[in-house]
């Protein structure tokens, strides 16, 4: 470990002299934050959000012009619903320009908290948008160079040298690459107009110019996308996203899904968007087109993705699909022998008539493996067995009226199975609004690109109901909650009956001054599990409860220095009456600028303590740009980060972090090849930005 650090400084040490000034920290909203812990939380997965912080940074770069006549241009604002891009240029049209920001608090279907969103990203020109020019978008259009660099420090099982017949005895507990992870990302943006993009990553323990990857980066990725305002509107190229809909028939790409129903962030549709981060398995490789015909969109897309899966051969003739890997690692020989064996073809298109108070619109999708799948036995994948060639279609319609949004969405897959969702947003008042959301999934419906609203693994298996509600109560008190309540009518992973359960959330934030917030939150679920019980042969499903009490503040002593603060506990209350177990988290989290400096710090010091991984607890923590960590603290220690940003020219950005977890009573950290002796894991980070 001390020979790798020794490295990693040496590499750094040219840039060590320019540690010695200082900027503001990179950090996201509490609400953007929030639905990144949900969302985390919930799949239990490590996503790449890149994508969606480059969203609010292209807007920031180019503002949006609130004053054009274009739905285009105001469709930038992918926060906003149709709804109230139609009610901005409906107030232009009546009144003629916004003269003033503070215009925007009589809009119709604009409340506080998407004005508040808005206001960063919105610029007033009373001149037209400028036609789009390919010269100017070249000369003008602004390049990003990114390099990061991270490893972990400790000495883990699978990068240790085995003799030769330990590597034939266990081939695959050894890594054959270094413990380091490298990113190289390039793109071009032009008001969002005009992108394009390439993307190099390798995953720790992967092999870099040599084995099985000789030509450097396990993962490539590029792509190009045009948007323009006359009949030709989107042109996806490389790697793109397309969602349609409510996420039945095609979503690709992160669905926030319950994390975002009262943040105040739509889940509307945005149709064909390049992809431009490094998840390895949630997009489309291909092209695609959208066509505008007045009030008519058509949208058609293709698309060829190698995919990683378990082959087997049952006999010499036969060949089959035992499941797919979603994790894009490929450090072992059986990792390796995954990767891009298996080949999906799809082909969609959709059809959308947009008017002035409703939309409605149609997806046909049709997915095909280039093998047939193993047949699954487990009793809970009963319904759930995967099909070579997959067919779906779906309507969808979204309708306006003056405080009411109604949206809905009905699909088919090849079968006859039916998937379907309904929902109704109410403004009764600028200063309330509320949410309801009711879902249908067959337990047989089964489409590979489904990603709507649920609380399953999948769309599929579910029935339920959702009703969310914020209330403005003062200038600075709001409150924001939901109920759900959900049943799966077939068994599910660990739950071996049908079963049902309930989940209540209820938040009040409180908001000291523009850069100071106080919030408390409650949240409650309850979902059946099986429960092992000796004398009986099979398992028995039992509740389990949750309770989660959170208090948070952010707060700004003076400008140059902001806190946040943090106590959580959590309440596991298993089935079958054991023993509650419970989990807490405290942490004090501070980013100081020193004046007229351009350097940012950052560092946050936590204590956590569960008494087993089921009560581990999630938090945001803040990371170089682009980079996210999400932590889930479980067991008894404690975990520090120390972040330092230096900008030396607008044009260069420099990120340097550190970060250790210690445990107590234990001698081994991990598991398997990822296992390290001793009681702490720690990692470094060093990221390098190049904006021209």
């Amino acid at each position: 470990m001390k020979s790798a650090i020794i490295r990693f400084l040496w590499l750094l040490f040219p840039c060590v002299p320019l540690l010695l000034q200082a900027q503001i920290p990179d950090t996201l909203s509490p609400d953007l934050q929030n639905q990144i812990e949900r969302l985390t939380e919930d799949k239990e997965t490590e996503f790449d959000f890149s994508e969606f912080v480059e969203e609010w940074e292209q807007l920031a770069r180019s503002p949006v012009n609130l004053n054009t006549r274009e739905p285009e241009e105001l469709r930038r604002l992918f926060f906003l619903n149709e709804k109230q891009i139609r009610s901005i240029l409906k107030h232009t049209a009546n009144y003629g320009d916004f003269q003033s920001i503070y215009e925007l608090r009589v809009v119709e279907g604009l409340d506080s908290t998407v004005i508040k969103q808005m206001l960063p990203f919105v610029v007033l020109k009373t001149e037209p948008a400028d036609s789009f020019s390919w010269q100017e978008s070249i000369s003008k259009g602004k390049h990003h160079l990114l390099l990061r660099q991270q490893r972990v420090l400790e000495v883990q099982e699978g990068y240790k040298t085995p003799t030769d017949s330990l590597l034939q005895a266990h081939p695959n507990s050894f890594y054959k690459g270094s413990p380091d992870r490298w990113l190289l990302k390039y793109t071009f943006d032009y008001r969002g107009r005009l992108r394009w993009g390439i993307i190099g990553e390798k995953d720790p323990g992967e092999e870099f110019f040599k084995g099985s990857q000789p030509y450097g980066f396990d993962f490539y990725s590029a792509h190009f996308f045009y948007s323009g305002k006359g009949r030709l509107r989107r042109i996806a190229l490389g790697d793109f996203h397309a969602s349609f809909g409510q996420g039945l028939v095609m979503w690709s790409g992160i669905m926030f899904g319950k994390a975002s129903m009262m943040e105040g962030n739509s889940t509307e549709a945005r149709g064909l968007r390049p992809s431009s981060s490094a998840n390895e398995f949630s997009y489309l490789r291909g092209g695609g087109i959208t066509l505008v015909f007045n009030y008519l969109n058509i949208s058609a897309f293709a698309a060829r993705n190698a995919l990683d899966g378990s082959i087997v051969n049952p006999d010499s003739l036969s060949e089959y699909i035992k499941g797919l890997r979603t994790t894009g690692l490929h450090r072992t020989e059986a990792e390796i022998a995954a990767k891009n064996s298996v080949y999906l073809n799809t082909i969609g298109g959709n059809l959308d008539y947009t008017g002035d108070i409703f939309k409605a619109g149609l997806t046909l999708v049709s997915a095909i493996f280039d093998r047939d799948f193993q047949h699954l036995s487990e009793l809970y994948r009963l319904f759930q067995q995967p099909q070579k060639k997959q067919f779906t279609s779906g309507a969808h319609f979204s309708i306006y009226l003056r405080n009411i949004v109604l949206k809905g969405e009905l699909a088919r897959d090849t079968k006859g199975h039916f998937a379907g969702i309904l929902s109704s947003t109410f403004q009764l008042d600028p200063r309330f609004s509320l949410r309801l959301i009711y879902r249908n999934y067959d337990k047989a419906f089964q489409n590979f690109f489904s990603n709507a609203f649920s609380e399953n693994t999948g769309v599929y298996n579910e029935e339920g109901v959702y009703l969310g509600f914020k209330a403005a109560i003062s200038k600075k008190m709001e409150l924001l909650g939901y109920a759900d309540y959900f049943c799966f009518p077939w068994f599910r992973y660990r739950v071996d009956a049908p079963s049902k359960g309930r989940e209540y959330l209820l938040r009040a934030d409180v908001h000291l001054s523009p850069s100071s917030l106080i919030y408390l939150r409650y949240r409650f679920k309850q979902k059946d599990i099986n429960s092992a019980d000796p004398p009986r042969p099979v398992n028995v499903v039992n509740p389990q409860y949750f309770h989660n009490f959170r208090f948070h503040a952010d707060y700004r002593p003076f400008h140059a220095l902001s806190l946040s603060s943090r106590a959580e506990i959590l309440l596991n209350h298993p089935a079958s009456g054991q023993k509650q177990r419970q989990g807490f988290l405290v942490y004090q989290e501070l980013a100081w600028t020193p004046p007229a400096t351009p350097i940012t710090l950052a560092a946050r010091y936590a204590l956590f303590d569960t008494d087993t991984y089921e009560e581990r607890i999630y938090a945001y923590e803040r990371d170089l740009r682009f980079s996210f960590s999400i932590p889930a603290y479980y067991y008894n220690g404690q975990r520090f980060y120390f972040l330092i940003k230096y900008s030396p020219k607008p044009w260069t950005d420099l990120w340097i972090r550190y970060s250790a977890t210690y445990y107590s009573n234990t001698i081994t950290v991990g598991s398997g090849p990822d296992a390290s002796q001793g009681n702490s894991r720690s990692e470094i980070k060093a990221q390098l930005l190049l904006k021209f």
